[in-house]
């Protein structure tokens, strides 16, 4: 989620202060973006969802909590009734590009090195006798977790929940490895002693590079769409959209595109001519958004599992990293655990031209 496609929406949260001339209600229509912004629904379809609220907030001069209730109660009203109505478009709000690896990697290396910097401090190592390991390794983590977030977002668009995992952890587990050795073998060649408070240059130097790459990608020209020329480019991209933004199985991907084709012949159409794009079809599904839960406490289960092992390489930083991975896939984990209980965790597709789950 980008600052420009949450900021677009701004000018609706100052229309809906102006509205009634209460600054509050424009309080609530940022949360109830935010909600939905999260739940990865597309921010024109956010603002239409705001414009409609919008609309009668001037009509009647009531306060918009009075007329749809709370925030939460609000988008979730907006997003089931997308679901009942076979448009709830969502798109890839945390999908990692190979070209925003080196500003995510350096972003989050900056992040990195400014843990480092806390946890040194806490431990009372104010004159740590420094390496070069101990200026590669936070820069080498925040890389990795880039790279290993564009590979697993490739491989699961293209190949499946299960390819991406197995090169994720793959990757993973190289570069955990690699980052262990150089960090003890330069451990035996110090730099020599400094202050701990020399991770601030090195988070200020990561967080520069990061938006000097980013500005630079930002500016360069922006690629046509690929045109989508037969079926088989159409049944890609649709099995690609619904396995990275809909989470849905392989299987439930496979039976998907199996039903559109089966039905697109009787009907003697292209499946582009009789479902549109793979977008629109896509969109007449319910995402399986517990399954995307569970896929990502796995995947933090795993960097956990990597970076524990990673200690018996000579990695000092590796039980650290385990806890903090271990405790966003137990985050996960239970977040899966409340929606198998509820609604939100049928996976009940909306069959094109109906309504339902």
């Amino acid at each position: 989620m980008t600052d420009d496609d949450t900021g677009s929406l701004g000018p609706m949260h100052e229309a809906f202060d102006d509205a009634r001339g209460e600054p509050g209600d424009g309080l609530w229509s940022w949360a109830v973006a935010w909600r939905l912004l999260r739940q990865s629904v597309e921010p024109d379809l956010v603002r239409e969802g705001l414009q409609e609220a919008l609309d009668l907030v001037r009509e009647t001069q009531e306060s918009p909590a009075d007329l749809f209730g709370t925030p939460e109660e609000h988008s979730d009203a907006l997003y089931e009734r997308w679901v009942e109505e076979g448009r709830l478009r969502l798109w890839d709000a945390s999908h990692t590009t190979w070209g925003e690896v080196p500003s995510f990697g350096l972003g989050t290396s900056a992040v990195v090195s400014v843990g480092f910097l806390v946890v040194l401090l806490l431990r009372g190592e104010t004159t740590p006798t420094w390496s070069v390991g101990m200026v590669l390794l936070p820069v080498g983590l925040g890389l990795v977790i880039a790279l290993v977030s564009a590979l697993h977002d490739t491989l699961l668009r293209s190949r499946g929940a299960i390819a991406a995992a197995a090169g994720s952890v793959g990757v993973l587990a190289a570069s955990s490895l690699v980052l262990a050795v150089v960090n003890e073998v330069t451990r035996s060649h110090p730099i020599g002693t400094g202050s701990t408070w020399w991770y601030v240059p090195v988070a200020g130097a990561c967080a520069l590079l990061a938006i000097a790459w980013r500005r630079w990608w930002d500016a360069r020209p922006v690629p046509t769409e690929a045109i989508i020329a037969d079926a088989d480019d159409w049944s890609r991209e649709l099995a690609g959209i619904l396995r990275s933004r809909y989470t849905m199985s392989d299987a439930r991907v496979h039976e998907v595109v199996g039903d559109a084709h089966a039905h697109a012949a009787d009907a003697g159409r292209r499946v582009q001519d009789e479902f549109g794009t793979p977008e629109d079809y896509a969109a007449t599904f319910r995402p399986d958004v517990a399954r995307g839960w569970l896929l990502s406490a796995r995947l933090h289960a795993a960097m956990a599992v990597s970076w524990a092992l990673a200690t018996f390489a000579g990695m000092r930083w590796g039980p650290v990293l385990a806890v903090l991975w271990a405790l966003l896939a137990w985050q996960a984990y239970r977040r899966y655990g409340d929606l198998t209980g509820g609604p939100d965790s049928q996976d009940g597709p909306v069959e094109p031209g109906q309504s339902g789950r």
